[in-house]
């Protein structure tokens, strides 16, 4: 059984214990206090298919429009990621749609410094730009282009995700939290 979850406004002094069910009862506000605690996973831990879902946005505005981009595509299950050398990769994101699962929404992985002001430790990057555009893909590639992720570890199969997205400075300094579990699946090669 975990820890109990912390009053409202407290702050998780430790990541030990930290459930799936803790992470999507916290407020957004305790979420990016502890993603700024966390580690970025072993690069060759990020293989498969991870279970997503969006956690707590801060106010409904914020939901509305995670829930957009998230779902421009149809509804969101997963992130699935294939290391290619040793700090880089790429991977998908996977969709329900009326025509059954899609895999689409590409990105390049890495290992790097995250781009959160005030927090320079390592984060596992998703960088969406090079693969999606209005070209490739109306106004739902073109969202797509602006979007960015960081993932860190938060324990065994469980990680926090900070995404940005917008087509503004203002838009895309927004944190969106959302988290992983799994791998679930094998990645699909396309």
């Amino acid at each position: 059984m975990s820890d109990p979850i912390p009053a409202l406004g407290t702050q998780r002094s430790t990541t030990k214990n930290v459930t799936a069910l803790d992470l999507h009862m916290m407020p957004r506000d305790e979420l990016i206090a502890l993603y700024r605690e966390l580690e970025a996973p072993p690069f060759e831990e990020m293989h498969g298919e991870f279970a997503a879902r969006l956690l707590d946005q801060g106010d409904a505005r914020g939901y509305l429009l995670s829930a957009f981009a998230v779902n421009v595509k149809g509804r969101w299950l997963c992130k699935a990621f294939e290391p290619t050398r040793p700090t880089e990769g790429h991977g998908y994101n996977s969709f329900m749609t009326p025509r059954g699962v899609k895999r689409s929404a590409r990105m390049r992985t890495r290992l790097g410094p995250s781009k959160i002001p005030g927090d320079r430790k390592d984060a596992f990057h998703l960088e969406y730009a090079d693969f999606n555009s209005v070209q490739r893909g109306g106004p739902g590639g073109a969202l797509l282009h602006t979007m960015f992720d960081e993932v860190r570890k938060v324990g065994p199969r469980l990680y926090l995700g900070i995404g940005r997205t917008g087509f503004t400075e203002k838009a895309r300094a927004e944190l969106h939290p959302f988290a992983l579990e799994g791998p679930v699946a094998p990645f699909v090669k396309r």
